[in-house]
């Protein structure tokens, strides 16, 4: 396959390392909008014009290829790559270089996890005894007591640790593993009528499997406040920390990013926002603009940084917000990519190097910033 090299931009040099990114995205909103379904209200995407910047995130080669609707991409705890490979029913294992090792057959898997036993946790689906196919999480146990299957993804056991046989629209597209390896599961489907068992929930499990609860601190349906949840897309947890961010579409909602931190004192046990638009100081946080996203599909930290990656997958775009909730120049989307980033599902980050699934392509895009490239 030959890859289309970056635009230059005149007078620029070499796109990219002196490329345009968003301050806001009214500048190319004409070519996102040309890859989405839905009239976009030009008010409610982030002020600003294209901004020149030194620092901008320039591709990293060879683009790995050979994907089919790819929804989610881990960089484990092994370090190594792994890609939910959704419409080719199976999840590949790889090294850093892109190179191929493994890959188990599974039905749409469409989130992978691990956790510090270094097993994986899959969003996917099953077939029920009564021909249904329905939403899972299962556990696959890369490392176990026998030699020949240890970290061979193609043969390391398999557990079903939760389905949702009652409900077969219901699916799993996020999961994060917390520092204790408890873990948390954002489960989404069609029907949020229920005040006892919506679909959409953040379901929290100990780490033997064992369901916990319902995260508390989200009120399921459609709604303006911090803490409302409708249609779920991700989830992931900050390093070594018991806080996390949850994304989900904007259908019915005005955030689609939480940030929410981890407390535990005498008078309260549980999650609450980082930001929270109730409270005066934080309405003009960045990370919290009403309305800012489209469908984010993926979400990473940077772990030295502590920078935060949102991919907005009808967008085009990448996000970047540092530990403070602040955007940053450095966010690019379509144009800023050199044209390479079509719709990205899926984020990871190691070292410094930014992963990009890209769901429609079938491909892995890595960026690294310009001033991290070697000299």
């Amino acid at each position: 396959m030959t890859h289309r090299q970056p635009n230059t931009i005149p007078g620029n040099g070499t796109a990219l390392h002196r490329s345009l990114v968003i301050a806001g995205l009214a500048g190319f909103l004409a070519l996102a909008v040309g890859g989405c379904d839905k009239k976009l209200d030009l008010n409610s995407l982030p002020q600003g014009q294209f901004a020149v910047v030194d620092t901008s995130y320039i591709p990293v080669y060879p683009i790995l290829t050979g994907f089919n609707g790819p929804e989610d991409i881990l960089i484990g705890k092994d370090q190594l790559l792994y890609v939910a490979d959704t419409r080719a029913n199976r999840v590949v294992m790889m090294n850093l270089a892109g190179q191929f090792m493994s890959s188990r057959s599974i039905i749409h898997p469409i989130a992978v996890a691990q956790d510090s036993r270094l097993d994986l946790l899959v969003g996917a689906e099953i077939v029920a005894t009564n021909g249904d196919t329905v939403g899972a999480i299962l556990r696959v146990h890369l490392v176990s007591t026998n030699a020949d299957s240890a970290h061979r993804l193609e043969v390391s056991p398999i557990d079903t640790v939760w389905k949702e046989l009652a409900h077969p629209a219901r699916r799993f597209p996020g999961i994060a593993v917390l520092s204790d390896n408890t873990y948390l599961a954002s489960r989404t489907g069609p029907d949020n009528s229920s005040f006892i068992d919506p679909d959409s929930r953040v379901m929290e499990f100990d780490a033997n499997d064992k369901f916990i609860t319902p995260v508390p601190a989200f009120a399921t349906g459609v709604g303006t406040g911090i803490g409302n949840i409708n249609f779920l897309t991700g989830i992931t947890a900050f390093p070594n920390s018991r806080d996390f961010i949850l994304i989900q579409s904007s259908e019915g909602v005005a955030y689609g990013a939480l940030w929410m931190v981890y407390q535990s004192n005498a008078d309260f046990v549980g999650w609450l926002p980082r930001f929270d638009p109730a409270n005066a100081s934080d309405r003009g946080t960045d990370f919290i603009k009403p309305n800012r996203y489209l469908s984010p599909q993926g979400v990473a930290i940077d772990p030295s940084r502590r920078d935060i990656f949102v991919a907005d997958a009808n967008l085009d775009s990448i996000f970047k917000f540092t530990s403070r909730g602040v955007f940053k120049a450095e966010s690019f989307g379509f144009a800023g990519s050199g044209g390479l980033m079509v719709r990205p599902t899926g984020l990871a980050f190691f070292s410094t190097i930014l992963y990009v699934l890209d769901g429609e392509q079938g491909l892995v895009l890595r960026y690294r910033l310009s001033t991290d490239v070697p000299r």
